[in-house]
């Protein structure tokens, strides 16, 4: 994973090296933050990025959760993630927009008056889970971590600190030596991956968790049940309980980051006969052509990255006349 060398922060184009971050934030010590994970692809019409209008609606949402001040409007920030991608060239394949509380004076918990930060960073990402994952699914654990619920913090937001409970999780699946693990919420029903949400396939109808089951309100997992009923499948969201894993005749995972992966086992034991499932393969084929600007039932998903190559120039020779 390779970080582009231009950011955006507080509102200017600057390189990364230039910037620094008070050890005494509020963010750093108490996980007082929100971030998103935005996609680029390529397209027949020239780079893009993948419904950057609706992730950027959640990260102002998440936000508010916090409390915490973006001065920023969605139209500011969505100029602001398009300059750092043009400035960062075509090896960007992934963006993260981050806002968090500042220098705290005292350590105090208490968040207010703290100011913010906003910074927008890219990175080469790849494939996140793994090209032979996505190909022929992954092996998961069941966590022996139980998922935040929804009486504790709000998992529709992407709040920084809420993924230390995902990073234990992950955690624990890499030691276990497999690739991703999946968490189990209070009410003993299936949540979602460490970052990812779940679907399952039952007698051809496409089930995922509710949001009463802890879950992110997952933008790719917004677009596969839109992908789904576009396709007239059966799309059900509710409650998932732990036996339906074992007889699902298909598992597949989503998020920005990991696309769509199949699951070929759980706790060592295959998914229905352990290949990827025809309901799996045609959502992997479907988001593909979505995301690459190739199905125009959903072109307004798609966001070009034009090319202001002269504004990006202006904008690092001004950061670094005052640098």
């Amino acid at each position: 994973m390779i970080t582009g060398d231009k950011v955006w922060f507080d509102g200017s184009l600057a390189t990364s090296k230039s910037i620094s971050v008070s050890l005494m934030s509020h963010g750093l010590h108490y996980g007082g933050g929100v971030f998103e994970g935005i996609r680029i692809y390529d397209t027949p019409r020239g780079r893009s990025i993948f419904r950057l209008r609706d992730h950027l609606c959640r990260f102002i949402d998440s936000a508010k959760y916090l409390r915490l001040n973006i001065e920023y409007d969605i139209d500011d920030l969505y100029e602001a993630v398009k300059l750092v991608v043009r400035a960062n060239g075509p090896n960007a394949d992934y963006i993260r927009p981050i806002a968090f509380y500042g220098e705290t004076p005292n350590l105090s918990m208490n968040p207010l008056n703290i100011p913010s930060h906003v910074a927008i960073i890219t990175v080469h990402m790849g494939s996140y889970i793994g090209n032979r994952q996505v190909q022929d699914g992954m092996d998961v654990i069941i966590s022996s971590w139980e998922k935040s619920s929804n009486r504790t913090t709000s998992s529709m937001a992407k709040i920084c600190g809420n993924y230390i409970n995902l990073a234990l999780a992950k955690l624990e699946a890499t030691q276990a030596g497999v690739d991703e693990a999946i968490m189990i919420n209070c009410n003993g029903t299936v949540a979602e991956g460490t970052g990812e949400n779940l679907f399952i396939v039952r007698n051809g109808n496409v089930i995922t968790p509710d949001l009463a089951s802890g879950i992110l309100e997952g933008i790719t997992r917004d677009t596969v049940m839109r992908l789904a009923k576009a396709s007239d499948y059966i799309v059900e969201e509710r409650p998932i309980i732990r036996g339906e894993l074992m007889v699902a005749d298909e598992i597949f995972m989503t998020g920005t980051a990991a696309e769509i992966v199949p699951v070929r086992t759980i706790n060592n034991v295959l998914v229905a006969d352990g290949a990827p499932g025809p309901v799996t393969r045609h959502m992997q084929k479907l988001f593909h052509d979505v995301v690459r600007g190739r199905d125009a039932r959903f072109i307004e998903w798609i966001d070009l990255i034009d090319d202001k190559s002269a504004e990006i120039s202006d904008s690092l020779e001004t950061f670094e006349t005052e640098s």
